[in-house]
């Protein structure tokens, strides 16, 4: 269906921007814009904590997040990033905001004529950079102690740099930022600027306050949701009062950084250098030879037989070890069910639950370039470790996350 531009009111988006973006249809809500017929790319779709929709797709090659909100609020947003960025402070990068005309809302009569609110609808726009991961993953975010550490470590920077350059967040939570794996560190992002207020200074140590103590109290919340979304246990906590505390001391003392130098926002630690290694395929030796495996002397064969199963050809220089992989998964469920699921409902479940997301995220996470095999091997040799040693299935996304994530020396 093609977009209703008669109906843009406003677009305040550069030319290379609005050329990616003028096709999605506007004019159509946002939360509709999942629907096959309109053709939008989607990459990943939440609502925020004021209830706006927020859509994050790919359009043109790029990345975008798009809010609905008023247009008052959108320009507002807007304004708000470009200030946070010009500041040097991570955030989105702002694109812009588009205003669409909406249906006119009664808003009472004056001298007994009625007079209506226009009712036009605004989208506050930013793009993506490349390795930023979707709010959907924080749900499978491997929430180990080193790694709980290291996120918050990362969002307690964000904040000590954001209060030290004059800005009070004033919605300070985990739904609010995004994560950013680039330059081989992690950086927490802020991914929602609607209650920003700006300063000339660095914040008081009241305003300071408040922003640490929402985001700890948001913690708990988050936690829950977590633990509901990840179906744990009742007593199961992936955010605890520990976790707060941390978090306290860490921009404590961040912020004394902070105030001695200006706090560069992409300033690495060993925390946060990210590990460039690829494990070995190696280890499956034992668990694939219980499956089954024959060797064969045609090369050719592996490939054929991917292309059967799961409906993919994989490159000749690949195919033997990613075959491999869909033995040790056939290996694992079977060992779950206590009897052999047979090859093809392995097939299945590999392509449905990790081959077809696991290339999801790889594109998510590097949309300008070829599918990386070795990549998507390091990641499922690593998911497989993870599972031995939690003597559990673990899920592809909190896998890949563990094995992107910055590894301690």
């Amino acid at each position: 269906m093609e977009p209703m531009s008669e109906q843009l009111r406003a677009v305040r988006v550069g030319a290379e921007d609005w050329q990616a973006l003028r096709a999605l249809p506007w004019g159509v809500p946002l939360d509709d814009w999942s629907d096959p017929r309109y053709g939008v790319e989607i990459i990943d779709q939440r609502r925020g904590m004021s209830r706006h929709p927020v859509i994050f797709v790919r359009s043109g090659g790029r990345k975008f997040a798009i809010k609905e909100t008023s247009p008052e609020a959108a320009e507002r947003e807007i304004a708000n990033y470009r200030e946070i960025a010009r500041r040097g402070c991570p955030c989105l990068h702002p694109v812009g905001d588009v205003t669409v005309a909406g249906v006119a809302i009664p808003a009472g009569e004056v001298n007994g004529v009625m007079q209506y609110d226009a009712g036009d609808s605004g989208y506050c726009i930013t793009q993506l950079a490349t390795r930023v991961l979707p709010h959907s993953l924080l749900y499978q975010y491997p929430f180990t102690e080193q790694n709980k550490r290291i996120l918050l470590i990362s969002i307690a920077r964000l904040l000590a740099t954001l209060h030290h350059a004059g800005i009070y967040w004033g919605d300070a939570s985990l739904a609010n930022v995004l994560i950013d794996l680039s330059k081989r560190r992690l950086l927490a992002v802020l991914a929602d600027a609607e209650t920003v207020e700006i300063f000339p200074g660095p914040l008081s140590e009241a305003m300071r306050d408040q922003d640490i103590e929402y985001f700890v109290e948001a913690l708990a919340w988050q936690s829950e949701d977590i633990r509901l979304a990840r179906a744990l246990p009742a007593d199961a906590a992936p955010l605890d009062d520990d976790d707060a505390s941390f978090f306290r001391a860490a921009y404590a003392d961040l912020s004394r950084s902070a105030q001695r130098r200006h706090l560069a926002p992409d300033a690495e630690s060993a925390l946060e250098r990210l590990g460039e290694g690829v494990a070995s395929i190696g280890t499956w030796a034992w668990h694939l030879g219980r499956a089954g495996v024959e060797a064969t002397l045609r090369p050719a064969w592996y490939r054929e037989r991917l292309r059967d199963l799961i409906g993919v050809w994989v490159p000749h220089a690949y195919a033997r070890r990613v075959y491999d992989l869909l033995l040790g998964h056939k290996w694992l469920m079977s060992e779950a069910a206590g009897h052999d699921v047979g090859m093809t409902a392995a097939a299945e479940d590999w392509r449905r639950n990790y081959h077809d997301r696991l290339v999801q995220l790889l594109h998510a996470y590097a949309p300008d370039q070829p599918l990386d095999y070795e990549r998507y091997l390091a990641i499922s040799q690593h998911i497989w470790q993870l599972s031995r040693q939690a003597g559990r299935i673990i899920p592809l996304e909190e896998g890949a996350i563990d094995y992107l994530l910055p590894k301690v020396p």
